[in-house]
């Protein structure tokens, strides 16, 4: 996902499984923060979720409003614990076609 300009990413750990995203929302409310997007992970193979979130907040300061609300809190009798989270490294560019494919001519053959 694209970051949107003046959105901060918050990583939210210790999320019991089973919570919606729409209780996650509730959460914020009462702080004055209202999330732009939330994304529950889920892992590639077993499809359940992986037990964190990422909250998509409007600026910097609501994200900081919310990390100090909130951090070490408790959802559904879980501890949870709120952070920035990291900047993702930008994405190498794809090569496509065979192995070896578009790296140039060979180098000869020695015998």
């Amino acid at each position: 996902m694209e970051r949107q300009h003046g959105e901060v990413r918050l990583l939210i750990r210790g999320i019991a499984r089973g919570v919606a995203s729409t209780e996650i929302a509730q959460i914020f409310a009462p702080y004055g923060v209202d999330p732009e997007r939330i994304a529950l992970p889920r892992d590639r193979r077993t499809r359940r979720r992986k037990g964190i979130a990422y909250v998509f907040v409007p600026s910097e300061h609501a994200a900081r409003a919310a990390i100090e609300a909130l951090n070490n809190t408790t959802l559904q009798d879980k501890v949870i614990t709120i952070e920035l989270a990291a900047e993702r490294p930008p994405k190498k560019p794809r090569r496509f076609g065979p192995p070896g494919a578009g790296a140039g001519p060979r180098p000869p053959r020695r015998f």
